[in-house]
């Protein structure tokens, strides 16, 4: 099973690298946190970012209030793209056309008074997760 598993994270790993990125205006500079933990534990946690039946290979979950970036890899499988395009997540890149990381900045920055609210640290809860995908 593992075995499958494996084999069929590395052909998505392939379709995940053509996804474009373009920068977030106003990201905040978040601490990256790189978790390895079993595949099951990181299906758990990442699964509800992705659409029925696929399957993640990674995600980031995002803490503005904390300016922490999580992100969330299966042991012993963390192939070069993925790492990257999640670190990226990190930095405030989203796909080429997707808004969800800005309109989660948005909501997160109205939460807590504004940018100028968000940049002194605000304490209004906010997280998300973006999967690799």
């Amino acid at each position: 099973m593992k075995r499958i598993l494996i084999v069929l994270l590395a052909a998505a790993s392939a379709a995940c690298s053509t996804v474009g990125h373009e920068k977030v205006e106003g990201w905040p500079e978040l601490m990256i946190v790189e978790h390895h933990v079993p595949a099951g534990d990181m299906y758990e946690r990442c699964r509800k970012y992705v659409a029925f039946g696929m399957l993640p290979m990674a995600c980031a979950e995002f803490n503005l209030a904390t300016r922490r970036c999580d992100i969330w890899y299966i042991e012993g499988f963390a192939p070069r793209a993925v790492v990257e395009h999640e670190r990226l997540h990190c930095q405030g890149y989203d796909h080429v056309g997707e808004t969800g990381m800005r309109d989660f900045l948005v909501r997160y920055q109205a939460a807590v008074g504004g940018p100028q609210a968000a940049a002194a640290g605000g304490s209004a809860p906010a997280s998300a997760a973006e999967a690799a995908n």
